[in-house]
């Protein structure tokens, strides 16, 4: 028996095997070998200047503006100038994300803060508006990070949503659904949070 090209039979199933093997270990040799990581050779800074020239594994240098003593580990800076959190790891910008804080009647405090308690939903009678994946940064469960606001049900309040990144909460840092759940799960307690007005 002969194939179509006239080869016995099995030859080319097994010509096309030893192809398909060789072409998979090459792509793959091509692949660790161009994704390979640059070698990290920088000596951090001294801490002279907070982040002036600090390296971090990676060859990517620290962020200025993040202090020297957050410069290990998750760091939250909240601009409420620009209505924006920032997210830091090792101290590079990992993650920035559009918030509403305090309005000038109910502002959001400034300062050194620190991650504390956390839970899934809140809602509070008193404004008759909930958040999902809440994280408390000041006096264990009033000043939170959560999700834009909802009913009782846990349903968004389309109009609250709406005022998404200009100031609108009674003091907490409001966050898109998917942000507020991405710090619930991705920031532990104790991660130091500046708040800058």
């Amino acid at each position: 028996m002969t194939d179509a090209v006239g080869h016995p039979a099995g030859v080319s199933r097994r010509i096309i095997s030893i192809l398909t093997a060789t072409t998979v270990l090459l792509a793959v040799t091509v692949l660790a070998t161009v994704g390979a990581p640059p070698a990290f050779s920088a000596v951090p800074s001294t801490g002279d200047r907070p982040g002036g020239d600090s390296v971090v594994p990676g060859g990517d240098p620290v962020d200025p503006a993040v202090p020297a003593d957050a410069q290990e580990g998750y760091y939250i800076r909240v601009l409420l100038d620009r209505q924006v959190v920032l997210v830091y790891l090792d101290g590079r910008e990992i993650r920035a994300m559009v918030c509403s804080a305090g309005t000038a009647a109910k502002p959001t405090p400034t300062g050194r803060f620190f991650i504390q308690n956390r839970g899934e939903f809140f809602f509070s009678e008193k404004y008759q508006q909930g958040g999902k994946w809440w994280v408390s940064f000041r006096d264990w469960g009033i000043y939170l990070f959560h999700s834009v606001p909802t009913d009782r049900n846990g349903e968004i309040i389309p109009e609250e949503a709406a005022k998404l990144g200009r100031p609108a909460s009674h003091g907490c840092v409001r966050l898109s659904m998917a942000d507020a759940r991405w710090l619930y799960d991705t920031i532990p307690e104790g991660v130091p949070v500046d708040i800058i007005g």
